[in-house]
């Protein structure tokens, strides 16, 4: 087996050690030592945009991205969304924005350089209510409702958050909610700050890999 390479590292606002890697081709971003994310695993990314961007009906549609981590989940949110999309990534990391550039854009098939896309070095909570309704919020800041490695990033998913979140759509946005692991309370969380929800269970790796849960709500 191929050693890791280290590429660069960081450290996120808690003091906490971020680093990126590759093996091989592929490339990995570990915090505290522990596998975060992978090139090598992008399937539940890209149904994140994919569930929370497919057939929007504005012919315009403005798009917030909480998190850019490998790019996949902005790569295919741009598939789904026409010529005249606003997507707005807000990754809070500069040196994730800075690794995408300089390490994984090759990757992305142009989704950094898209006209489409605008990325900006911020905390995803203060894009929410920023500007026009948003007729799509996807949410990958953590690992989960429940699971954090921010602190800070549970307020995206207690009720006030939701509510705030709710007030920021369009009629008939959606908010599309990445997690590493099923939560049946957030269902009902959603549900009671008015939104229609489903949680649906998917592979990380086509039909293979580690099932993570995208919960959706509707407007």
């Amino acid at each position: 087996m191929k050693p890791f390479e280290t590429l660069a590292e960081s450290t996120t606002p808690d003091g906490q050690r971020l680093t990126l890697h590759r093996r091989g081709d592929a490339y990995f971003i570990f915090l505290q030592g522990e596998e975060l994310m992978a090139t090598r695993a992008p399937g539940s990314e890209q149904v994140l945009a994919e569930l929370g961007c497919r057939g929007l009906e504005a012919k315009k549609p403005r798009v917030l991205i909480g998190g850019l981590g490998l790019g996949f989940t902005l790569k295919a949110a741009l598939k789904e969304a026409p010529a005249g999309a606003e997507v707005v990534v807000a990754e809070l990391m500069g040196a994730v924005i800075e690794w995408n550039h300089n390490h994984l854009s090759h990757l992305q098939g142009g989704a950094l350089t898209d006209r489409r896309t605008r990325i900006v070095e911020a905390d995803a909570w203060q894009q929410i209510d920023s500007g026009a309704p948003w007729d799509a919020i996807l949410l990958d800041v953590d690992n989960g409702p429940s699971a954090w490695c921010l602190e800070a990033n549970g307020r995206f998913y207690h009720r006030k958050g939701l509510d705030r979140i709710r007030r920021s759509l369009a009629p008939g946005g959606r908010l599309a909610v990445w997690s590493a692991y099923p939560d049946p309370a957030f269902v009902r969380r959603l549900q009671k700050a008015g939104f229609s929800a489903k949680a649906h269970s998917v592979r990380s790796r086509g039909e293979k890999g580690h099932r993570h849960t995208i919960f959706l709500g509707t407007t």
